[in-house]
């Protein structure tokens, strides 16, 4: 009996050696990066504009591909997350053979049609 409550000791720290080892390695470069933030965009198609709530901003910006974004939102796989000083929104999508997903970049341009 010894043995097996040895052995079981050493499989339960092997695992969270493991999973330690695994949740290091699902970090993206858009995650990693400095400044960058996980938002839930919403996207109004008749307007064109998407809405990202970050921090302590709402930014309301336009997209002339606004139905592209929502399609990769439709796919997403992780959560996206929006840089503010490139104001890019990085959406990460579905991807045959990428396990983690693809990010798709999304750029605005300078102007906002409304912040908070």
């Amino acid at each position: 009996m010894p043995y097996q409550s040895e052995s079981i000791h050493s499989d339960a720290s092997q695992a969270r050696s493991n999973q330690n080892h695994s949740t290091q390695a699902h970090s993206t470069p858009a995650e990693a990066g400095a400044g960058t933030v996980t938002v839930i965009p919403a996207v109004d198609l008749y307007l064109g504009t998407v809405t990202i709530a970050a921090r302590n901003k709402t930014f309301r910006l336009r997209h002339p591909e606004a139905q592209l974004i929502a399609r990769a939102l439709a796919q997403a796989v992780r959560p996206s997350t929006w840089c503010e000083a490139s104001r890019t929104l990085t959406v990460t999508v579905a991807a045959v053979g990428k396990r983690h997903g693809r990010p798709q970049p999304f750029t605005f341009g300078s102007g906002t049609f409304g912040s908070d």
